[in-house]
């Protein structure tokens, strides 16, 4: 075993090398005695692992050989970092980078606040620097239209920090203790990407852990990388498929007193508005891909994404269109209040 650190870094790259340099960059400054950094180079084909090594060479390097998604890539630097006996995981993305003060802040808010055991700060756009991402977030509230109600994080930079109680943490940015894996499990790999931190954040709930936002801004998120390539479509179906995963593994997620029913039929209007949505823009792919993650998360199946017919799509599509097209029917924006 490694000697341990308290604190282990641990950010996850695929094809990313530019958006990695930065992040790297970022991070170089935030590190401080006491804390180690893990490149995880999830299956990576740009030369990520060797350019890493040559141009930060303070930064271990983690090789995956093959790219099972984000959660896999994740669960295999928290593997290192667990091992190596450290209390306390950061996990980043590369597509981000870092205030200065990022490891000083968090750390400062734990110690203050020890029964919070996933922590992260408030996140800026990056390309928006002054404007406020993702800070809290309350899950399947029963007043809210939807399922990711905000819950706003006041900057108020306190020292130490000040610490929101929320559902789920953004998994751009998290700092989990590494006694909560030890007791809930890794991220759940199966849903390759998407929602896999906010189940994460529920089971670490149901333990009886307390999951909280700092009031202190510390990191800009390039946002949506990983689906450059393919654009709104698979971040449909996954958000489609994922997010009915999530509240069936979790019963219907009711800690918020919103029964099983209503969640149900929530998850049917908030679908069939981002299917109108997507067909009003034109997108058709993403419109069906909200369709194809509907019923593969009917259906229990999991994993990457593949191409192949699906039974149920052409009905789903039917009735969501007789619906959408009905002189007084629902429009995509009523649908969704």
């Amino acid at each position: 075993m490694a000697s341990a650190s308290p604190i282990w870094i641990v950010v996850l790259s695929y094809n990313g090398l530019e958006d990695t340099r930065k992040c790297l960059a970022s991070v170089a400054s935030a590190v401080r005695p006491g804390v180690t950094t893990l490149l995880v180079d999830n299956g990576s084909t740009d030369g990520t692992a060797a350019a890493v090594t040559n141009e930060f060479p303070w930064c271990r390097v983690h090789t995956v050989a093959e790219n099972r998604g984000p959660a896999a890539g994740n669960n295999a630097g928290i593997r290192v970092a667990v091992e190596s006996g450290c209390t306390w995981i950061i996990l980043l993305n590369n597509d981000t980078t870092v205030d200065p003060s990022l490891v000083d802040r968090l750390q400062e808010a734990v110690v203050a606040h020890p029964e919070y055991a996933v922590v992260g700060p408030v996140i800026y756009f990056m390309g928006d620097p002054d404007v406020v991402m993702t800070d809290g977030c309350v899950f399947n509230a029963p007043d809210f239209h939807g399922f990711f109600q905000r819950k706003a994080v006041p900057l108020t930079r306190l020292r130490p920090p000040s610490v929101t109680e929320v559902d789920v943490v953004n998994g751009c940015c998290m700092m989990v203790r590494a006694d909560v894996f030890a007791r809930i499990g890794l991220f759940d790999d199966s849903m390759f990407i998407y929602h896999d931190e906010t189940d994460l954040c529920l089971r670490a709930l149901a333990a009886g852990y307390k999951a909280g936002v700092i009031d202190h801004a510390l990191i800009w998120h390039k946002g949506s990388a990983s689906f450059k390539s393919t654009g709104k479509r698979m971040a449909r179906y996954y958000d489609a498929r994922n997010l009915l995963y999530v509240l069936r593994k979790h019963g219907g997620a009711p800690q918020h007193g919103r029964t099983r029913l209503q969640t149900s039929v929530m998850y049917a209007r908030y679908m069939y508005y981002w299917y109108c949505t997507e067909r009003d823009e034109g997108h058709v792919q993403a419109a069906d891909a909200v369709l194809e993650g509907i019923c593969d998360g009917l259906s229990n199946r999991m994993g990457r994404y593949e191409e192949r017919r699906r039974l149920f799509v052409a009905p789903l599509r039917g009735a969501f269109e007789l619906l959408r097209r009905r002189p007084r029917g629902l429009t995509a924006r009523r649908a969704a209040r």
